[in-house]
């Protein structure tokens, strides 16, 4: 690079003294000791002590034809620097950018990773739930065959029956009415085998599923060194894990009854599938950034190239031509050496030392880059197996919407099969059967009618005599044209059931016998639900109760609904409707079963096809037993009905005829013998309430205990006391019981800590007076009994 002295003598050269001539640039000797402070540290060296006047001292003894080459070199050199600086500095924030981009794509394998696993028990599953699977709808499909034969066998008997005389229609219908009972037992027996034969399959599929677990994790190993054929398996395992997804939903749906809208579950789980489709393409989306930021910086890399000679080895063959020209200047030094002190030897030492290292330091800058070449050689690799992860990914996200259009189809298949179907099967089937009107006959007159209906009560129930008082049944007839719920409450033993199930037997009434269960929360449990997937509604013996009762057939009979341990459940929230339909008028008596009308199929007494009239000739009967695991009626629910607490009976020594003849009585004869006695009697009923309106017992009741009676106690005594009077009962039998089970039990006069047995005491004092003045003959038992058990409560201190 720098040009040879010229030599005119033999011998020694001329030594170029140090003139006034040409001073070196000082913007290249500054730039390059910044250079050199800049290079020093990269290498791991320490910077070089040198100063401004020793550099311009070695310039200035040089040549003049070399003076100006070496300041060429010098300043290039110090440029040279400045861009090594810069490259190292952009390759540590490359270096950096590549390591979080490693750690990415590393936690992505590690997830596919536990994805392939995930897959890999979800099909063993699949394949141990579709043996199951068939098993159980061949199961179904044979009960279903059975109960259809069951019913073809039924309807071919009614068809006979009908076809009849009238009085062979009579005695075949009952003979067909208890065959239809059985078979409604037996129908209702098969949810219960269908679902022990399903636990039975469920427990053999876990079992086989746990070998086939077994050879899965086996054969896992062997899976793990096919990662490319993994990525395209992951893709189909999805897409079966998606459809046994779905599969597995529709067939809780169907076996469970699921309450909640199965469409919005399918909806719900499409919305699940789109979000994790959307998860996919932000993970694309990301891949394809990462993908951006390695060619940005192959960019970066070709852009580098170019200004190192479009190649590294550009650089090194400019460092070896540095080399050759040090070479050049320790020859031309060892000329010098000769000629010069040895001071000036020294100095020139130096400076071939300084030259030396920052060689070794641009050496060392090469070595680096070839390292930094090699990483991004290693980087365009990671690019392109990020591109075919997202070629996978893409190919992932394709399959999920078919599959999700494939599910839509499912989803839109099943809708369309329930769309020709009725949605209530068993309403629309009453329809169809219960057109022809059972013969009823009227009811006795009330005050015959308590010992017809003691006398028949009594042999209702083959092998067993069941005795009721009349004092008992009195209440009781009373408490039909009181209110349609009725409340049986006593000790175990005391016959509720029995009064229930006697009465309708007694009567020809259709008993319908629904057992609480402590888990009931709300109407469904009572009357089913409708499930919008099936298009169908569950009808439960409740629902199926309130509609028989209003067809052609059973409209004039009476109809129970016997509620057994009501009180296990809270019925202030299953049967919270229907305690506020009883306050309306007969009219507005309506219970909502859909939010809207059914596309098709609506039974005929449906009104607007989606409400159900609470009929008139129907009444609710609960029996309650009170331990620690019932629930205490709520007054909603107390104040509402007729309540009858049973007292212990043993057996009776009265021997009672059995009638000779079974009827059934007409509902509308007996609600007519209701109005009749209402009529006969609402003038000495409201002369008798005024009476007690205006007493002391009254006013006390009122001021101390914060009682009063309510329009719809009185509304209740002048529809019960007419007909208890009626039957043969007196007036203080009826106002007794009113009392007792409505202002005289725990939680109102009884059972409360803020009052002490002197404040009974005045009350039973007001309550006798009451009695005496009003000439009710009869004491109040069953009030006198209640005070007298609190006030022992209260000396005792309890």
């Amino acid at each position: 690079m720098g040009k040879k002295a010229k030599n005119n003598q033999v011998g020694r050269p001329a030594i170029p003294q140090p003139v006034t001539t040409a001073s070196p640039a000082p913007s290249a000797l500054v730039r390059l000791m910044a250079s050199v402070s800049q290079i020093a540290p990269l290498v791991g060296e320490s910077v070089p002590g040198w100063s401004e006047d020793t550099v311009k001292g070695f310039v200035t003894k040089l040549p003049e034809g070399d003076r100006s080459p070496f300041l060429t070199f010098v300043d290039d050199f110090a440029r040279l620097g400045a861009r090594a600086r810069e490259v190292h500095d952009e390759v540590k924030a490359k270096e950096t950018s590549l390591e979080d981009g490693r750690a990415a794509l590393q936690a992505d394998r590690e997830g596919l990773v536990v994805e392939r696993a995930s897959m890999d028990e979800a099909r063993s599953r699949f394949d141990a739930d579709a043996l199951k699977l068939a098993t159980e709808r061949d199961e179904v499909s044979r009960l279903r065959n059975e109960l259809v034969g069951a019913k073809q066998e039924l309807a071919l008997r009614e068809a006979e029956v009908r076809g009849g005389l009238v009085l062979e229609r009579e005695a075949s219908l009952k003979v067909l009415q208890e065959q239809i009972l059985a078979l409604e037992r037996q129908r209702d027996q098969l949810p219960s085998e269908v679902s022990r034969r399903r636990q039975e399959l469920l427990e053999e599929a876990r079992r086989e599923a746990a070998h086939v677990l077994e050879a899965a994790q086996e054969q896992a190993a062997s899976l793990e060194q096919k990662e490319t054929e993994l990525a395209l398996q992951d893709v189909g395992l999805k897409r079966r894990e998606n459809k046994i997804r779905v599969e597995e939903e529709v067939l809780r749906t169907r076996q469970r009854n699921l309450q909640e809208d199965a469409r919005q579950h399918a909806k719900d789980l499409l919305e699940e599938k789109e979000t994790e489709i959307a998860r996919h393409v932000r993970e694309i989306e990301r891949l394809r950034k990462v993908v951006s930021g390695q060619q940005s910086e192959l960019d970066e890399l070709d852009a580098l190239r170019q200004v190192t000679g479009d190649d590294p080895e550009k650089l090194l063959h400019d460092v070896e031509s540095l080399r050759a020209h040090n070479k050049e200047l320790d020859r031309k030094l060892q000329e010098m050496r000769s000629s010069q002190s040895e001071g000036d030897a020294k100095e020139l030492r130096e400076q071939r030392d300084a030259l030396q290292r920052s060689l070794d330091a641009a050496k060392g800058e090469l070595f680096g880059l070839r390292q930094q070449e090699e990483q991004w050689k290693l980087s365009v690799m990671e690019r392109e197996n990020a591109e075919t992860m997202r070629v996978v990914l893409e190919k992932h996200k394709a399959l999920l919407g078919s599959a999700v259009q494939e599910l839509r189809a499912q989803v839109d298949d099943l809708i369309d099969q329930g769309k020709e179907a009725t949605a209530f099967p068993e309403l629309t089937r009453m329809d169809k059967e219960l057109a022809l009107r059972i013969p009823t006959v009227p009811a006795p007159a009330l005050s015959a009618l308590v010992g017809d209906l003691q006398a028949r009560i009594a042999h209702a129930e083959e092998g067993k005599q069941l005795h009721f008082s009349k004092e008992v049944l009195q209440l009781f007839v009373g408490g039909l044209a009181m209110s349609r719920l009725h409340i049986f409450q006593g000790i175990s033993g005391t016959g509720k059931t029995s009064l229930a199930t006697a009465f309708c037997a007694a009567i020809g009434a259709t008993c319908t016998v629904v057992p609480v269960q402590a888990g009931w929360r709300d109407r469904a449990d009572l009357i089913g639900h409708y499930n919008a997937f099936e298009k169908r509604y569950y009808e439960k013996d409740t629902l199926q109760a309130l509609y028989r009762a209003q067809t052609e057939a059973q409209g004039d009979m009476l109809h129970v609904v016997l509620l057994d341990e009501m009180n296990l459940s809270r019925p202030e929230q299953y049967f919270a409707e229907f305690l506020s339909a009883m306050e309306v008028s007969q009219a507005k008596r309506l219970i909502t079963l859909m939010e809207s009308r059914p596309a098709s199929g609506a039974p005929a007494l449906l009104v607007d096809g989606r409400q159900i009239r609470l009929p008139a000739n129907l009444w609710f009967i609960g029996t309650a037993n009170h331990d620690e695991t019932t629930n205490a009626f709520a007054d909603k629910t107390h104040d509402r009905a007729f309540v009858l607490e049973l007292p212990k009976h043993g057996p009776s020594a009265e021997r009672i005829a059995r009638p000779s003849d079974r009827v059934t009585w007409s509902f509308d004869s007996l609600m007519h013998l209701f109005d009749e006695a209402r009529r006969k009697h609402a003038t000495h009923v409201k002369k008798l309430l005024s009476a007690l309106d205006s007493c002391r017992l009254t006013k006390i009741l009122n001021d101390s205990f914060g009682l009063g009676w309510g329009n719809r106690l009185e509304q209740q005594m002048v529809r019960f006391m007419p007909v208890v009077l009626e039957c043969g009962g007196t007036e203080a039998l009826a106002l007794d019981h009113m009392l007792a089970t409505r202002m005289f039990r725990d939680g109102k006069v009884t059972g409360r800590h803020d009052k002490r047995a002197d404040d009974l005491r005045v009350v039973e004092d007001a309550l006798n007076a009451f009695w005496r003045d009003a000439k009710l003959g009869d004491t109040p038992t069953s009030c006198l009994t209640a005070i007298e058990a609190d006030i022992q409560r209260l000396e005792r201190g309890g």
